[in-house]
């Protein structure tokens, strides 16, 4: 092991398994084997392996399980870690204690005895290895989240919203797109003038988001309302309201 460690691995670059494990037959068909043996000088290490090889004991038929299992749970992002690097696994998962096996080349989690996600093992360093379908399945219910959160706040401020979410539902309309549609009304609009316009495309019997929004415009307008302007800050900017101060305060001469 100490010839192996200084005359192959030491300084040797390995990136992949498979790659390595090519890189080493090579090292010991044309070095390490064919070297002089270090006890008998006139016979080289291949000699003497070939002497001592019908001595040593036979590999067992069935090979040895030397798969590593630990107990995982997985977190909320539906991924379990294992040495510096994170799997995924489905969302349902998340949350639950796993088992994790992993091979030289594979890695997968069980929960109990069902397999719920298989990887090929990742030898680098602080990776994320993600099957697309569980990344598609994230998305999924991370839209029906929204649109759950989106419509319940709908609910919440004009009850008789569900009025026009049934004629959405005859019409085939997307209530992914419209509940997003309608909650950026009410942000641009306001409460008050929102709820007229529903009001009022209920009363008219209409649908339609576009006439939802000329409504909301037409009740901006009637209230001498100024322009309302759609402003979108980006994710490092935690507080989107500035409260105003007094700055007469700012006058007062220091207590001392």
């Amino acid at each position: 092991m100490r010839y192996l460690r200084e005359r192959f691995f030491a300084g040797r670059r390995i990136t992949d398994l498979a790659a390595g494990n090519r890189e080493l037959t090579r090292f010991l068909e044309d070095i390490a084997l064919p070297r002089p043996h270090p006890v008998f000088k006139d016979r080289s290490v291949a000699d003497v392996l070939a002497e001592e090889r019908p001595q040593l004991l036979p590999l067992p038929a069935t090979p040895p399980a030397t798969d590593r299992v630990l107990s995982v749970t997985a977190d909320k992002t539906a991924s379990v870690r294992f040495d510096t690097n994170l799997y995924s696994v489905p969302p349902v998962a998340a949350g639950k204690a796993l088992t994790l096996v992993a091979s030289d080349t594979l890695l997968r989690v069980l929960d109990g005895a069902l397999e719920v996600a298989r990887h090929p093992r990742c030898w680098g360093r602080r990776q994320l290895i993600e099957l697309p379908e569980h990344r598609a399945e994230i998305l999924r219910l991370k839209r029906a989240a929204q649109e759950l959160k989106g419509r319940d706040r709908l609910r919440a401020l004009i009850p008789a919203i569900d009025a026009l979410y049934g004629r959405w539902i005859e019409a085939g309309r997307s209530l992914r797109h419209t509940t997003a549609f309608a909650n950026r009304l009410l942000d641009l609009y306001g409460e008050a003038i929102f709820t007229h316009a529903v009001t009022d495309i209920l009363q008219r019997g209409l649908h339609d988001p576009g006439a939802l929004a000329q409504l909301c415009e037409q009740q901006r307008r009637s209230h001498s309302r100024p322009v309302p302007i759609e402003i979108t800050l980006p994710s490092h900017i935690p507080d989107r309201d500035v409260i105003p101060h007094n700055l007469e305060d700012y006058d007062d001469p220091p207590q001392r």
